[in-house]
């Protein structure tokens, strides 16, 4: 897998909560309520698989942008909502980032927009759970940062699931 899209093409450092730092706690991203929920923590990043995307865009017969979804980090050569895989299990490492997967992500009324245009074209979360019910309507998860590094466009997402 490969992670080719973080902010714009620009290497990104990622930071957590143990790291030591001179200055006080400053990062926010993604869903900071799912972070508290789970374990007090209001840093979350979001990930999305850009091959997700690409089901929906062809179960809907629309081309999506991965930009609609507002991640963080887009991770592509993925199987379709494997994703969702990652959540309670051991972490997956982006570059030389570890991170856990605490929770997908629910998708509210901001993606209903376009980026290209800024109006309103979709109802996605409607669309993701009548088209996708199996999965209701959520697309992308939240994780958090359990060991800090750095990610780099190309860098290839890592991630072994637990067997039973």
């Amino acid at each position: 897998f490969l992670c080719n899209e973080v902010f714009n093409g620009e290497e990104l450092r990622v930071v957590s909560a143990d790291m030591p730092s001179d200055e006080p706690h400053r990062h926010q991203f993604g869903n900071t309520a799912s972070g508290v929920k789970h374990n007090g923590d209001t840093r979350t990043i979001h990930i999305v698989n850009a091959n997700t995307v690409q089901q929906v865009s062809e179960a809907l017969g629309v081309d999506l942008d991965p930009a609609r979804f507002r991640a963080n980090i887009v991770v592509h050569g993925m199987e379709p909502w494997s994703e969702f895989d990652w959540i309670g299990a051991p972490p997956v490492t982006i570059g030389s980032v570890q991170l856990t997967a605490i929770k997908r992500t629910v998708r509210c009324a901001g993606i209903n927009v376009s980026p290209a245009t800024g109006k309103k074209d979709l109802d996605l979360p409607r669309l993701l759970a009548e088209h996708f019910p199996q999965y209701g309507p959520y697309l992308g998860v939240y994780a958090q940062v359990v060991g800090g590094g750095t990610i780099s466009v190309g860098d290839e997402v890592r991630w072994t699931p637990t067997v039973l």
